[in-house]
């Protein structure tokens, strides 16, 4: 998933490159502004994370459950989104660097350089958070019985 999420994301940045390349518009790159927020989501990401790591870990006595969830779908998204983000920059960058002897061209492929890690890290933190978000195995078999004589699953497949 993360590595068609970055291929789109470098074959789509290449291609508006390549199309804002033949206009007069001046679209290429990022603003710093935008690298910082990406990185504040990571951050913000990964604080969540670290909660829900704790209660997985029996650190925490207590977590709501939609807290939980939403940790692990703001995971998902971000590291889908941050591979994107990083193949968008990437696809730009390839484009532009044998344009970098131009003040406007050098300046954009600093900002997509900067956007690229930055998003490249927000997926990575995206992948730690979501396996810090999965629930150890139970212990035992499946099939196992329990004391009282039934499957172990059997009582909760039916409530």
């Amino acid at each position: 998933m993360m590595v068609c999420a970055l291929g789109a994301g470098v074959a789509l940045g290449w291609a508006f490159a390549r199309f804002i390349g033949l206009t007069d518009l001046p679209l290429l790159g990022t603003t710093y502004a935008a690298s910082g927020i990406m990185f504040l989501l990571g951050l913000g990401l990964l604080i969540m994370g670290i909660a829900v790591k704790r209660y997985v870990k029996g650190h925490l006595k207590y977590m709501d459950p939609g807290r939980a969830f939403f940790t692990l779908a703001y995971a998902k998204a971000l590291c889908v989104g941050g591979f994107f983000l990083a193949g968008w920059f990437c696809g730009q960058i390839i484009n532009i660097a044998s344009k970098s002897e131009a003040p406007f061209f050098r300046h954009a492929l600093i900002t997509c350089a900067i956007a690229a890690l930055v998003s490249l890290l927000d997926g990575v933190c995206g992948i730690i958070v979501e396996k810090w978000c999965q629930l150890p195995p139970n212990d035992g078999k499946k099939n196992e019985k329990s004391p009282s004589g039934q499957p172990e699953g059997a009582g909760a497949q039916t409530a």
